[in-house]
């Protein structure tokens, strides 16, 4: 459905349907209706991988140097070092060699292996991350909204696991001894709301002692402002009348200031619901005092039980 016809069907509760002030209202509606369908459920619809990369347009190239800048801000934030890359004028098997930052952390400018002819093309850039021996930190794909799995080349038989930081360091110590890829998060070492667009960082545990290649699946973000609407046909319908439900809640908030409190209340709630769960990778289990150091004895052995074991 068009962005337009979904503003009449929006509005039309209120009687709005030919009112640009009631389509203004359902515009609202919608972005905030895309926010509230983001965090209040995984939505199979938007499970998708990095296996078809991703495209850049109108990328610049002098033809004198191998580096360019990014053309919009924020386009290039999900580009790896490693990564193929092609387009016309890019020869075959070129890579991402570096990149750099600006200082609000989205990737500024990023240089390849070779160097193209002159001219602005679009860029392929494949999409499973290269993992770099001795490198832990990388960038996920822009689009990305929670984590669903990840898979290494080495091993595509052998998910790797997704698991908090603070669960990682209690497990090991926050050791950063090289070893095995076992698992992921979500982490950003500069606050991710001090960055362009929020933009997600994927670390990897433990610091990797050899090169491999991730591939990772997870749920895209919906685009709030698209059109026609980034809805699947399923629950379009659904989608819109939860959208007037919106509309009709902002309407009688504007008489109801106390009502409006409540549903502010409502979605600090969810918010924070979804932050707890951000990825539903991550293992639902009981850990032990064992396990998270608070004890020095085990918690069973094959031998006497020992009261004073450890003092």
């Amino acid at each position: 459905m068009t962005r337009a016809a979904a503003r009449i069907y929006v509005a039309r509760v209120l009687g709005g349907a030919n009112d640009d002030k009631a389509w203004d209202l359902a515009e609202e509606a919608l972005v905030r209706a895309a926010s509230d369908w983001q965090t209040a459920h995984r939505w199979e619809a938007y499970l998708k991988d990095t296996s078809d990369g991703f495209v850049v347009t109108s990328c610049v190239f002098t033809g004198l140097s191998p580096t360019f800048a990014a053309p919009s801000a924020g386009s290039l934030d999900g580009v790896n070092i490693g990564q193929a890359v092609a387009g016309t004028g890019v020869t075959a098997g070129t890579l991402v060699s570096s990149y750099t930052r600006a200082a609000d952390g989205s990737v500024a400018t990023v240089t390849l292996s070779t160097t193209p002819a002159a001219g602005t093309v679009s860029l392929t850039f494949t999409g499973d991350i290269p993992i770099i021996a001795g490198v832990r930190d990388y960038n996920a794909p822009t689009d990305m909204a929670s984590p669903h799995m990840a898979e290494l080349s080495s091993r595509p038989s052998w998910p790797i696991e997704f698991i908090r930081p603070r669960y990682w360091n209690k497990l090991t110590g926050g050791s950063t001894t090289p070893g095995t890829v076992d698992a992921y998060t979500l982490f950003n070492s500069v606050s991710p709301t001090t960055q362009q667009k929020g933009n997600l960082r994927l670390r990897v545990y433990r610091i990797p002692a050899q090169a491999d290649v991730m591939r990772s699946t997870y749920y895209r973000a919906i685009n709030a402002t698209a059109d026609p609407l980034d809805i699947p046909d399923d629950y379009l319908y659904k989608f819109l009348d939860y959208a007037r439900g919106l509309l009709v809640l902002t309407k009688r908030a504007m008489d109801d200031p106390a009502g409006y409190l409540q549903i502010a209340g409502n979605s600090l709630q969810d918010a924070k619901t979804d932050d707890a769960e951000n990825a539903e990778d991550e293992e639902v289990r009981l850990i032990s005092q064992m396990e998270v150091g608070n004890m020095d004895r085990p918690l069973w052995n094959n031998g006497q039980f020992d009261l004073f074991y450890g003092q």
